[in-house]
């Protein structure tokens, strides 16, 4: 194996298909922090992204570990590089743990305390309380353990600036409820595959009506969380039918999964929901929030 193979290998190991959108929104998060003053603040923008991009990666690592026995089970994942035999369990474990450490020194070293707090209690959130404590005992797991994926904003916003404001939290709170339809919507499509490994995830467990109407029921919920910028204020009408028209594909969607249950359509409504968060940040980001 070249050097160059052995470096995709472990990259893909790190999942940078989770870890792109983190990185993602925690750059937002800065860059709203910043608002007028980015160039100025375009070092520690960088800094934010970087931090985000090796915690994450370093997260997804350990959570590969853990979860070793059950990706070899499961048909969607079997051939990852540990159940794989690609990647030792040894070395997988040690790479996700340096690239945890490494994010926080360097938070640490810049002095962004509150961002390296956040750093540590997200990756605590989807190590320990989502895959080592959870995923395979409740199907909550998905809800409680989907904090982690929202702490990037806060991390973003913290690096640039210790001023407290609501728009943070309002972001971090559009992560948390994305990820049960975007992670259950999926996991409808593949629920043989974790009810062969055990896994309790809301498809493999509840019947199919139940499991549609609560995926369902959760896009309909971010839909609402959304428009909520309104409560701040924020009445532009550019920005009202930017949401709305974002907006109406998903509801349909949902409606139409939740009346005629199958895993064509659960499959469209994750495709749709895949996007829809990335692109609801740059809405928010272009027109502001306040």
């Amino acid at each position: 194996m070249t050097a160059l193979s052995k470096i995709a290998l472990y990259l893909s190991y790190t999942k940078p298909r989770v870890w792109i959108l983190l990185v993602f929104v925690s750059g937002v998060g800065a860059v709203m922090a910043a608002a007028n003053r980015v160039l100025p603040n375009l070092p520690i923008i960088v800094l934010a992204v970087v931090a985000t991009l090796l915690g994450s990666a370093g997260a997804e690592s350990v959570t590969n570990y853990l979860d070793r026995d059950i990706d070899s089970k499961m048909q969607r994942t079997r051939n990852r590089p540990i159940p794989s035999g690609r990647i030792s369990s040894r070395n997988g474990v040690l790479l996700g743990y340096t690239l945890i450490s490494i994010s926080i020194i360097i938070l640490l070293l810049f002095s962004r305390i509150i961002s390296a707090a956040f750093m540590a209690l997200g990756i605590f959130d989807n190590v320990f309380i989502y895959s080592y404590l959870l995923k395979r005992r409740s199907i909550w797991s998905i809800v409680l353990g989907g904090f982690s994926g929202g702490f990037p904003v806060v991390i973003g916003w913290y690096s640039v600036t210790a001023r407290f404001s609501i728009l943070p939290w309002f972001l971090f709170a559009l992560v948390v409820v994305w990820i049960p339809i975007h992670v259950w919507s999926i996991a409808y499509r593949y629920e043989e595959d974790y009810r062969n490994a055990r896994v309790p995830m809301l498809p493999a467990v509840y019947p199919v009506k139940i499991s549609a109407t609560c995926i369902s029921a959760s896009a309909l919920i971010l839909i609402v969380v959304s428009f909520m910028p309104v409560l701040f204020g924020n009445q532009s009408p550019y920005l009202l039918l930017a949401l709305t028209v974002l907006s109406i594909p998903l509801a349909g969607l949902s409606i139409r999964f939740m009346w005629h249950p199958s895993k064509e359509y659960s499959y469209q409504l994750f495709k749709y929901s895949n996007p829809y968060l990335a692109i609801l940040f740059i809405v928010f980001m272009v027109y502001g929030m306040v």
